[in-house]
């Protein structure tokens, strides 16, 4: 949570955000700097797939239209109101929101492959 609401308040600089191509960098240069000793590798490695995991799973309770929090915002509505948002409405929504995150997942691997953190 730190992490995302320093991404917000700018704390955090666009350009110290990774995509997968990123993260795999990051994870190649952290086996670089520990292939000394098998357990630093795997204590190391373990704490990057927590890390990811736990990432994942914050991110995907937001809510995104397409994401799960996306959909638990539609449930709430449904709980307040008692009535359902109509499919098309929610359908639209939803794939409004699925293009933006496509399109931010391209803007962010283009941006891992030409212009990395390091």
């Amino acid at each position: 949570y730190k992490s995302l609401a320093m991404l917000i308040q700018g704390k955090v600089s666009r350009t110290e955000v990774a995509g997968p191509v990123g993260m795999a960098n990051i994870v190649g240069d952290i086996y670089e700097e520990t292939k000394d000793s098998p357990m630093d590798v795997f204590v190391n490695m373990l704490n990057i797939i927590m890390l990811l995991s736990v990432n994942l799973g914050i991110l995907n309770l937001l809510p995104i239209p397409a994401l799960d929090g996306g959909r638990l915002v539609f449930l709430l509505i449904e709980l307040v109101t008692g009535k359902r948002v109509p499919q098309k409405y929610e359908a639209v929504v939803h794939f409004v929101g699925l293009v933006a995150l496509l399109a931010l997942m391209v803007i962010i691997v283009f941006k891992d492959i030409f212009f990395p953190i390091y």
